[in-house]
C-alpha cells in the first residue's frame, strides 16, 4: 500500500501536471496489451493492438523487458527532454525506446487524437472538482483504491511505500492507458533541477478508457470541395506545408490573384495564418485548418455508464451529457473543436470558385 503525507506546503503546491509524451502514455499501453494478451478485451483499440502484436511474435520477449523496465524508463520519459535526453543513454535504453517508439508509432499514435480528447477531459473534470470540493475530492477520485484522511493519500494494492513530499506537492497526470489504480513515481528531474513527485491516475478507474478510443478519420473524397468549392479545398490542402502565393499559383495553377483571393478567405475565417517577411509572405494552415481537413473521430458516447454517473453527481456532464453545466462533456464528452471547425468551413463557403 502507498501511503503520502501532505503537508500545508504540499496541498498549496499540488497541481495538474502537463500532458505527458506519447511515449510515456505508450509504456503504459504496453503494460495493458501485455497483461491481457491472453484475454480478449473489447474495444477498437485492444483489437488494433491484439493484432498488431500477433503479427510480430518476435518483439514480444523485447515488450516484456520493456514492461518490466517501466519504473526506471517512465520518470526519464515525463520530463520535458525526456525523450531525446534518455536516447543519449545506455544501449539497453536506446534499445528499448527505439522498440517503444515503433510501439507507440502503431498502436498509440492512430489514436492519439482521441486519447488526447478523453485526457483534456479529465483535466477539466478534475480542475472543476478541485474549485468547487476541494483536493481531497480530487484525491479520492482518482481511483476506487485511493483514499485521503487527515492529510494522508493511500493507495491500496503494490508494495508497501511511505512517501512524505517535503513541501514540493504532487502533479496530478491523468492516462487513459494506464490500469489499476494510480501510480506514484518521484525522481530527480534533470531539466528543472529538482525533485519531482507525480500522481499518474487512470482516466477511468473501471478499466474502460481504451474503449472509447477511435481511430482518426479523413472525410470522404467529394465533401470538403462540396463544402468550400474545388479550388478553395485545394488551396487549404496545399497549405499542410507553408507555401508564398506564388508558390500556390505555381502548384495548383491558377493565377497569382485568384490564390490570392482564397488565402485571404481562409485567413478571414482562422483556417490559415499568413506571416510577411519583407517582400515575400508564407501562408500555412492552422490547427483549426487541420481538423476541417482531417475532422477528429469522436470517442465513443457511452463507454463506462460509472464514470458518467459520477461526473453528473460531481456537477458536470458526463458521457452522455456534452452540455453539462460548464456546456462540455467530462469523460469521453464531444470536443467543441469539431463544431467550431464546420463553422469556420461554413464561413469560408462563401465566394467559392
Amino acid at each position: 500500500m502507498l501511503t503520502a503525507h501532505f503537508t500545508h506546503e504540499d496541498i498549496a503546491r499540488t497541481h495538474m501536471a502537463p500532458s505527458a509524451h506519447p511515449m510515456a502514455e505508450a509504456v503504459f499501453a504496453l503494460d495493458l496489451l501485455v497483461s491481457s494478451l491472453n484475454r480478449c478485451r473489447p474495444g477498437r483499440w485492444a483489437a488494433h493492438a491484439r493484432a498488431w502484436a500477433a503479427a510480430r511474435p518476435f518483439l514480444h520477449l523485447e515488450l516484456r523487458r520493456i514492461r518490466r523496465s517501466e519504473e526506471r524508463l517512465l520518470p526519464v520519459l515525463l520530463e520535458a527532454e525526456g525523450p531525446a535526453r534518455a536516447a543519449d543513454g545506455q544501449k539497453e535504453t536506446r534499445r528499448a525506446l527505439s522498440v517503444l517508439s515503433e510501439f507507440q508509432k502503431a498502436v498509440v499514435d492512430p489514436f492519439w487524437p482521441s486519447a488526447h480528447r478523453l485526457l483534456l477531459d479529465t483535466r477539466k473534470s478534475c480542475t472543476h472538482t478541485l474549485a468547487h470540493r476541494g483536493l481531497a475530492a480530487v484525491l479520492e477520485s482518482v481511483g476506487g483504491t485511493a483514499g485521503w484522511s487527515e492529510g494522508t493519500l493511500t493507495v491500496s494494492g503494490g508494495e508497501d511505500r511511505e512517501v512524505f513530499l517535503d513541501g514540493r506537492g504532487v502533479e496530478l497526470m491523468p492516462s487513459v492507458f494506464l490500469s489499476g489504480g494510480p501510480r506514484l513515481y518521484r525522481w530527480y528531474d534533470r531539466t528543472s533541477g529538482r525533485r519531482r513527485a507525480v500522481l499518474v491516475f487512470p482516466v477511468c478507474p473501471h478499466g474502460r478508457a481504451t474503449e472509447a478510443l477511435a481511430k482518426e478519420t479523413r472525410p470522404q473524397g467529394g465533401s470538403l470541395p462540396q463544402l468550400l468549392g474545388r479550388t478553395r479545398a485545394a488551396v487549404l490542402s496545399q497549405l499542410t506545408r507553408p507555401q508564398s502565393t506564388s508558390q500556390l499559383s505555381a502548384a495548383l495553377r491558377i493565377s497569382v490573384t485568384t490564390a490570392s483571393e482564397h488565402t485571404s478567405v481562409l485567413r478571414s475565417t482562422g483556417l490559415i495564418t499568413t506571416t510577411r517577411n519583407g517582400s515575400s509572405v508564407r501562408h500555412e494552415v492552422t490547427r483549426l485548418g487541420e481538423l476541417v481537413l482531417n475532422p477528429p473521430a469522436p470517442p465513443l458516447s457511452t463507454w463506462c455508464t460509472e464514470c458518467a454517473e459520477r461526473a453528473v453527481r460531481a456537477g458536470h456532464g458526463g458521457p452522455d451529457d456534452p452540455g453539462g453545466r460548464e456546456g462540455r462533456g467530462g469523460f469521453g464528452g464531444r470536443e467543441g473543436p469539431n463544431r467550431t471547425g464546420r463553422e469556420a468551413a461554413g464561413h469560408a463557403m462563401s465566394n467559392t470558385q
